[in-house]
């Protein structure tokens, strides 16, 4: 068919505006009526439809927006193409493949690139009759491309609707005492004039007094037609002389500008200002008001997971797509958040320009549980002492400071003696003189929510302004102490604990009444500049509302408001630090870990060790005689408590039994421990910067090996080696290889110790080359070493003297400056390029999990669990449920999804070039040599926010492991479908309601709502039986997601898969933190665990993945690894020493650890009495510890004694008589303390 040219495209505007300009032109009769724009609306289907439309074409161009054109349309479509000889060019730029072409020669495949990429009307219309004339020279003549304008200035009221004369534009639309916002979109939009949201913007902000500077331009330029670098554009409408020109910019456009190299993350730091992102979305307004979600899996994507490499802080969605009747796209403005993403954008800038002397500054303490015993309650860090250090530093910049306490005591004595969140220490005098917000003045605030929030926060707590924290006069209470221009506050509580019985009814709760105060007083009526929250983590960031895109309904939106917020965060929490970043619009500032050191042993461990130490080398020297210390092992070993972990079997050789128990002691020893907190700025001192140093090389940091696998190869033999053969003699220095392991790690910290002396200069490795056990060592491993010490010397350090820049980013945070991006992960499991701290951290782009390196731990991962339920059980388990958390998944990027597909035997398949993961497949079960295991994943509602496309993918794992035909014997997912859609069948269902019912297997929050109520539940105290805690998990995670279902609440749905749960799992990928330092733990797995116990009638195996060496997963089951950690941790001297430098937040940590331990007793059971009596031997009755607690923090001594005495009131301890009798003296003492200490006595 002559001059029959078919133009193919999936995206919305190009197909609009070239189906627009073809039309037009066949009226006119330029080009053969043949010619057709259609668009590729499902590029996973194919038909004859589709041969049928392309029969005859003489010439297909196509423009396809995705990663790959290895889809299921083009697989069939570019074959057909080539098959019929017709000639083809497919512009797929951005994709894997970038272009693909057949029978069209390179000039015209230039002309065409050309045309499209100039774009505009006429450059379309050109593009159609050049394609004509190709094909009949009779036809019109086409004009060359023409480029028009790459990028420039736009403002409605210019008549050309654009300038590129920054200084003109200046002088007409921006006043010299107004701050200036730059504004960043496509240029796609000006050229076809789709400007209404841009418009918006732009009387938004001379409403608000903001200068603004609208710039189009493109994200992916093409240097060779002349289109300018977003460096060259950034340069040249937001710099003068080489200084910024605006106070702040607002990028429009999705996924991330550094990432495309046309503008470096050193580029946006050198200009210096900060960049909010706002949300252009992809769905229709109506549709994103409806949801519940907020953004699809695209968008979570695009437009919000990767624009965080550019170090970006999180706006609003400012417009929606529309498409018009006619086919034609435009971008509606959401006029609302178009105004707060304006007053956000203004309050960023004013913190350039106003002086410091000026400014307030809220800094919030974290208060969970909201009592005086937790206080700056954030992980592995010293809250308390970080702000003290940073207040100081604040009154150095000029910020209006009153006083400076002069350490951590004094900070707590002056925040104690004003209101607190905690009530039963509240004076009358603290209450009257706490700041407040007058009741009148809360209901106007009120009075303007929207009428479903008001609704909301009636049912849950009443008209306003409630009853929390309300004075007698009627006022709401605001506590916190005035510092100057600085306001040092504890943040609301979220309000379970006000009325517990909510936990049981709905996970969706507003926040009090109060707790909006309290952000409206620090907002608009003190009307603070910028808060700081301090560490991980807080609850604003988890109120309810959308997950992603936030509207005025969503409550993190409706408290913070407009307000900066600047976060100093835990560096190796990635997913909750990016809640803060997506739902608190945060500028994170994150910081280094606590310090880590060898776990050692100590007491009767210590002795234990030394007494198989000695029976070893009896064993070879007077075999006659090791008998005679059988029985000291033995009475070691009941002293420690160590029978449940390593049981005596009497009828089996005495030295298999000291072989076990020297191994196990060694791997403990071997172990990890916290020794302190991290200050901010504060790089580790002293025997805390070696033993860091070495922790951070006790595993490999790309090519610089481990330092401790390096020093083994010296002795001929490894780590594994060392661990298992504990007990035997290493023949050549007639030492134990325990002792061995001693003399290994006594000679890699004194050579780091003589480096540190050194100040780790090049004479200090000098020093440290020529120490004797070095030099004794064959040359190739001293090379090796020396790399390993250099590499301390040339990274490790200048990373570590980098730390001060956590308190320097703060500064430039409420200085209103650029705070560059940087990865997040832990520098003590192979992650010292992750350093330095002090930088505003981004996540993962959810659509490369898992990634093949993840698959491979998943693998290992899900082999582990089999293997050992075998060894347990003696048979496959049927059912098995995993714990999803988004963190643990971005940091290993995707190895629980990987153990979830694996155990199914479903394979990822990874797209070429940019390895993203959007199709799976079958293994075989002659490959798998395994039945497929049912798997059940309980998601959180962070997992369910950063992966949507994960969750999506998981559904289609179990879709299509169901539908295998297979003996289901073989496919055990298959066999439990079939089983439980039958009999949904017989209840009613239809055959595809039933079968589809019964293939969910995800479950987890209901959208908008966050947690597993579990934690709050046993805070309470509200609960009597495991029962209670199953009735909580169910109703807050059984809410299903596949398919089209996004969170539906199908409770019975869940139930049926927790009553036959043979095992649950959670893994983590580090040790920064543990089962034992966060509630969340137990919450989510411990939940599950109480679940299963209660609903089946049994406890199910329930296993800890540890995937902290990615060389060698380790899976424990859940009381093996409490055990470990409370030894190696919780009771370990080193551990206690170390929080007591810390004063207040030690003691704090250490009532929280006691805490923790007792709610996995409640949901797990992994408690023994030994382990309680231990706790009140170390942490109450020691003289030293027990005197220091109650000068430091006597409230947490008394949280420590609370919490023992409620385990053995709930019968989960079997306390000595002695004990329990001195528990409840050293309650009451420090009780009548407090009181005296309240009403001011002495």
């Amino acid at each position: 068919m002559k001059g029959k040219i078919i133009y193919l495209t999936n995206v919305d505007r190009r197909f609009s505006m070239m189906r627009k300009s073809c039309e037009d032109l066949k009226l006119s009769g330029d080009i053969p009526k043949e010619c057709e724009t259609i668009k590729v609306e499902n590029t996973a289907l194919w038909s004859k439809l589709w041969e049928d439309k392309l029969q005859g074409s003489q010439l297909v161009i196509i423009r396809f927006m995705g990663t790959t054109v290895r889809t299921a349309f083009w697989n069939k479509c570019l074959p057909f193409l080539k098959y019929h000889d017709i000639p083809f060019y497919m512009d797929a730029q951005g994709s894997a493949e970038e272009e693909v072409k057949e029978g069209i020669k390179e000039e015209v495949i230039d002309k065409i690139r050309k045309y499209t990429f100039y774009s505009g009307i006429e450059n379309y219309k050109n593009f159609w009759i050049y394609l004509a004339s190709l094909f009949d020279v009779t036809k019109k003549i086409a004009m060359e491309p023409s480029p028009y304008c790459w990028a420039g200035i736009f403002h409605p009221d210019i008549p050309s609707k654009y300038t590129t004369d920054l200084a003109w534009y200046r002088e007409k639309y921006c006043k010299p005492d107004l701050p200036t916002v730059g504004l960043v979109f496509y240029r796609d939009e000006w050229i076809w004039g789709d400007l209404q949201y841009q418009t918006a913007l732009i009387k938004e902000a001379e409403k608000q007094s903001v200068n603004i500077i609208p710039v189009f331009t493109n994200r992916l330029p093409t240097p060779e037609v002349g289109m300018p670098t977003l460096s060259e554009v950034f340069h040249s409408y937001f710099m003068e002389n080489g200084k910024p020109v605006v106070d702040a910019i607002i990028n429009v456009m999705k996924f991330s500008l550094t990432s495309s190299g046309s503008i470096t993350t050193e580029e946006l730091k050198s200009i210096g200002v900060p960049v909010l992102a706002g949300y252009s979305l992809i769905m229709e307004g109506e549709d994103w008001e409806k949801s519940k979600e907020g953004m699809n899996a695209v968008e979570v994507s695009i437009s919000v997971s990767m624009p965080e490499f550019d170090g970006i802080i999180h706006g609003v969605p400012i417009a929606a797509k529309h498409m018009k009747e006619n086919g034609d796209v435009e971008y509606l403005p959401i006029p609302e958040r178009i105004s707060r993403m304006i007053s956000k954008a203004k309050k960023w800038a004013v913190l350039r320009n106003k002086s410091n002397q000026d400014k307030k500054i809220a800094v919030i303490f974290h208060n969970y549980p909201p009592k005086n015993s937790s206080i700056g309650s954030a992980l592995g860090l010293d809250t308390i002492e970080s702000i003290r250090l940073l207040l100081k530093r604040m009154d150095e910049e000029g910020y209006q400071i009153e006083f400076i306490p002069e350490d951590t005591k004094e900070f707590i004595k002056e925040l104690t003696a004003h209101a607190t969140n905690d009530m039963s220490m509240m004076t009358e005098e603290q209450m009257e003189s706490s700041q407040n917000i007058s009741g009148k003045e809360y209901k106007e605030f009120y009075n303007e929510f929207s009428e479903t929030v008001k609704e909301q926060l009636t049912k849950d707590w009443g008209d306003a302004p409630g009853k929390v924290m309300l004075t007698d006069s009627g006022n709401i209470m605001v506590p916190g102490t005035m510092n100057g221009n600085v306001f040092i506050t504890v943040q609301a509580p979220r309000g379970y604990g006000m009325d517990p019985a909510k936990i049981y009814h709905d996970p969706y709760v507003a926040p009090t009444h109060q707790y909006l105060a309290f952000y409206e007083w620090i907002r608009d009526v003190w009307k603070a500049d910028a808060v700081i929250h301090v560490g991980t983590h807080g609850n604003l960031e988890w109120l309810p509302g959308k997950g992603t895109g936030l509207d005025r309904e969503s409550y993190p939106d409706l408290a913070l408001g407009d307000l900066p917020d600047i976060y100093p965060y835990h560096m190796t929490i990635t997913g909750e630090g990016i809640q803060a970043k997506r739902r608190g619009a945060a500028c994170l500032v994150d910081h280094l870990p606590a310090p880590l050191a060898d776990a050692g042993s100590y007491d009767e461990l210590e002795e234990l060790e030394k007494t198989m130490d000695e029976y070893a080398h009896f064993l070879v020297t007077e075999p006659e005689n090791a008998s005679t210390l059988e029985n000291m092992v033995r009475e070691l070993a009941i002293k420690a408590n160590l029978d449940g972990e390593i049981p005596y079997d009497e009828t089996k050789p005495f030295n298999e039994y000291v072989n076990r128990l020297h191994e196990y002691l060694e791997e403990l020893k071997n172990s990890e421990v916290h020794v302190g907190l991290h200050i901010l700025g504060k790089a580790p001192e002293g025997d805390l910067l070696v033993d860091d140093i070495l922790q951070m090389l006790r595993l490999p940091n790309g090519e610089i090996p481990s330092i401790y696998d390096l020093w083994t190869e010296k002795y001929g033999t490894s780590m594994d080696e060392i661990t298992k053969r504990a007990a035997d003699i290493y023949k050549p220095l007639q030492l134990t290889y325990s002792e061995l392991m001693t003399k290994i790690r006594e000679e890699t910290k004194t050579a780091v110790r003589i480096f540190k002396d050194f100040d780790f200069t090049e004479s200090g490795l000098n020093e440290v080359m020529n120490l004797s056990y070095i030099t004794e060592g064959e040359e190739k491993w001293q090379t090796e070493v020396k790399t390993v010490f250099t590499y301390i010397q040339t990274t490790v350090m200048p990373n570590l003297r980098m730390t001060s820049e956590e308190i320097d980013h703060i500064i430039d945070g409420i200085s209103g400056k650029y705070v560059e991006p940087g990865q997040s992960g832990s520098p003590h499991a192979g992650g010292v390029s992750l350093l330095p701290s002090g930088r505003n951290f981004f996540g993962v782009d959810p659509r490369i999990l898992p990634t093949k390196a993840a698959w491979k731990l998943g693998k290992m991962l899900g082999d582990q669990v089999i293997e050992q339920y075998i060894a347990d059980e003696g048979k496959y388990p049927e059912n098995v449920g995993i714990v999803f958390w988004s963190g643990a998944n971005m940091r290993s990027r995707g190895q629980c999804i990987a153990e979830f597909l694996y155990l199914m035997g479903i394979k990822p398949v990874w797209e070429k070039g940019n390895m993203h993961v959007k199709q799976l497949e079958v293994i075989p079960l002659s490959e798998l040599k395994r039945p497929r295991i049912d798997v059940t994943g309980r998601i959180s509602g962070l997992f369910r926010d950063t992966m949507p496309a994960v969750v999506s993918l998981m559904d289609k794992a179990v879709i299509l492991a169901a539908g295998l035909d297979e003996p289901e014997d073989f496919n055990y997912v298959k066999k439990h479908v079939d089983e439980d859609s039958k009999q949904m069948e017989e209840e009613g269902l239809s055959k595809e309601e039933a079968w589809r019912s019964a293939a969910y297997r995800i479950f987890g929050d209901a959208p908008g709502t966050y947690g597993a109520g579990i934690g709050a539940l046993l805070d309470a105290k509200n609960w009597q039986t495991v029962d209670d805690l199953a009735q909580v998990y169910v109703r807050w995670g059984g809410h299903a997601f596949g398919g089209k279902t996004k969170g539906e609440y199908m409770p019975k749905l869940f139930e049926k898969r927790l009553s036959v749960m043979d095992v649950t799992i959670k893994n983590e990928d580090n040790h920064e933190t543990n089962m034992l330092s966060s509630d969340d733990y137990n919450a989510y797995h411990g939940g599950m665990i109480a679940a299963v116990r209660s609903i089946r009638g049994k406890a199910p195996h329930s296993y800890a993945g540890d995937t902290s060496d990615r060389s060698k997963a380790k899976t424990r089951t859940v009381q093996e690894e409490a055990k470990r950690i409370f030894r190696t941790e919780s009771v370990n001297p080193k551990y206690i020493n170390g929080m007591m430098k810390h004063g207040y937040k030690g003691a704090s940590d250490m009532a929280k650890m006691v805490s923790v331990s007792y709610q996995w007793d409640a949901t797990s059971e992994v408690m023994e009495d030994w382990m309680y009596e231990k706790y009140a031997e170390k942490y109450v009755f020691d003289e030293k510890v027990q005197e220091w607690m109650r000068e430091v923090n006597p409230w947490a001594l008394q949280r420590i004694t609370e919490t023992l005495l409620e385990a053995e009131t709930r019968g989960l301890w079997n306390a000595k008589e002695g004990t329990l009798e001195k528990l409840k003296e050293m309650y009451l003492s420090v009780e009548g303390e407090l009181e005296n200490a309240g009403s001011g006595e002495e």
